[in-house]
């Protein structure tokens, strides 16, 4: 570990043992926050014997949380569940249960749990919850809700100043611990802002990245090519597989987590993609170099694909500043050369998000307002 781990792990769990509850843990793309949080969370469950739990704004984080931590709890004793919208029913039941007789001691799982009753009391009940990539949550519909929680909280970003008001509000931003220090020696990413033509489409945009991307293909690097909407995506893959002849994996928001999650949505009536599902997607992805992956902004939040090299952000404009380095952070994450072209010029849209109103929150109560104060149901 880094200084940095090691001196954030400390603090954190000296503040925990003094009664302290609310944290922001401020550390850049590739610092190795989940490490961090991993042992907090190890350390919280020894002292306590009881369980932590784990939000993540995505399902595929979600995923990469869950194997991180069941191979590192492998043997221990400590058993790892998941709740979330894609996981089976019968997944969901097991780590309820898991958690009545014990054998569950860390829950990762999605804002669904904060959206359903006996969750939400799940939450209450914990000794810690992780709020992981805290900027990726919706303030009104998500973040909200968590300000009736006792549980000590934990704020995880990168960039917290877009909802500084929030975390003002809740108190973690008097208790703020930062990491800056990277565990191994990463080469900072170039940064290519190319000008592009205002109204062009995502497909046309790849010619100004043509010559990165077969550099980086030469090399057999990762990379991930991003849209503005779920239905650039397509047509981006398309476009890369007709120039480049390799298999192009999708990553999008309408797309199911896994062949029984489609089963399901199907027999519900909800309509989704039938190019394959997320999880064979992302498999196909890390197994292959070179290999690209055409993605909507879903792959900015904490995923992490050994060997990737490159991205380029089409219609990069309409991207808030945090997002567009959350989406650069999923690159150079070793010791080799990294590169990110931005697309821009080519759309008037700006991204409505907090990220783009100079960095000022949009708070839904009132300034030193609490939840208690309303009475909103959770639903």
């Amino acid at each position: 570990m880094t200084d940095d781990q090691r001196a954030a792990i400390t603090e954190i769990n000296a503040a925990l043992d003094d009664g302290k509850h609310e944290f922001l843990l401020q550390a850049p793309t590739g610092s190795g926050k989940t490490e961090v949080m991993l042992r907090v969370a190890v350390d919280t469950i020894l002292a306590g014997d009881n369980y932590v739990v784990i939000l993540a704004p995505t399902r595929d984080l979600i995923r990469q949380h869950v194997t991180y931590f069941s191979e590192r709890l492998a043997g221990t004793g400590l058993g790892v569940g998941q709740i979330h919208g894609g996981a089976a029913p019968a997944d969901r039941r097991e780590a309820e249960e898991g958690l009545r007789d014990g054998s569950i001691r860390v829950v990762v799982g999605s804002a669904m749990l904060l959206t359903i009753d006996r969750y939400w009391d799940m939450i209450d009940a914990s000794d810690l919850v992780f709020i992981d990539d805290v900027n990726a949550f919706d303030e009104r519909e998500h973040l909200r809700l968590l300000e009736n929680i006792d549980a000590p909280m934990l704020f995880a970003t990168a960039t917290p100043n877009e909802l500084r008001s929030f975390l003002m509000r809740i108190g973690a931003f008097s208790r703020v611990v930062r990491m800056r220090k990277m565990p191994f020696n990463v080469l900072p990413t170039k940064v290519h802002k190319v000008e592009g033509v205002w109204g062009e489409p995502p497909p046309e945009q790849l010619s100004h990245a043509d010559e990165l991307i077969r550099d980086h293909l030469g090399r057999g690097s990762r990379i991930f090519v991003i849209g503005r909407t779920r239905g650039d995506v397509p047509r981006l893959a398309q476009r890369l597989e007709e120039t480049y002849d390799l298999d192009v994996q999708q990553l999008r928001g309408d797309m199911a987590d896994t062949s029984e999650q489609s089963k399901r949505n199907r027999r519900s009536g909800v309509k989704v993609s039938d190019i394959g599902t997320r999880v064979e997607m992302m498999t196909a992805f890390r197994g292959r170099a070179p290999s690209i992956l055409a993605a909507t902004n879903l792959i900015g939040s904490g995923i992490d694909i050994p060997a990737a090299d490159l991205i380029v952000i089409t219609d990069s404009d309409a991207f808030g500043e945090a997002e567009t380095e959350q989406l650069i952070g999923r690159v150079g994450r070793r010791e080799r050369p990294s590169d990110a072209v931005l697309v821009t010029g080519t759309t008037f849209e700006k991204n409505p998000s907090r990220a783009a109103g100079g960095g000022r929150g949009l708070s839904f109560m009132p300034r030193g307002m609490r939840a208690s104060r309303f009475n909103y149901g959770r639903r």
